[in-house]
């Protein structure tokens, strides 16, 4: 099975746009390669920083949600660290959504006391245990 991973990547606001989309590209491939599949590409452009990284106050937010065959993040996080113009990167596996079961209702007795009276179906107070 297959699993989803998501990366952002901080890249260096100075860089070309071909230069981003070349690596990009490049990317893909490595995860083609991988048996896997880019299933999003999105870029978020200009940011300003938190805090600044390397003298830079700002970076050009790329995010990749892709899945891949056991060694994929390792082979892109090593691309990643050898190419000049990246400020900083975070591979996170994406979880897929899963739906809860819904609780099935507990069974009402027919002896227990009603919720809303606080008495016994008779009449009666419920008992009351001794004090301590």
């Amino acid at each position: 099975m297959q699993r989803k991973y998501e990366t952002a990547i901080l890249f260096d606001p100075e860089l070309p746009e071909e230069k981003r989309s070349e690596f990009l590209a490049k990317l893909e491939g490595i995860v083609a390669s991988y048996q896997g599949e880019v299933l999003k590409k999105d870029d978020w452009g200009n940011r300003k920083l938190a805090y600044p990284i390397g003298k830079k106050v700002n970076a050009y937010y790329s995010f990749l949600l892709y899945t891949g065959n056991r060694g994929v993040v390792e082979e892109v996080e090593r691309n990643i660290k050898i190419y000049d113009g990246i400020l900083r990167y975070l591979t996170s596996r994406a979880e897929t959504p899963t739906r809860r079961k819904e609780a099935a209702p507990a069974p009402v007795a027919a002896d227990a006391p009603s919720a809303a009276g606080g008495e016994t179906p008779e009449g009666e107070p419920p008992p009351v245990a001794p004090a301590k």
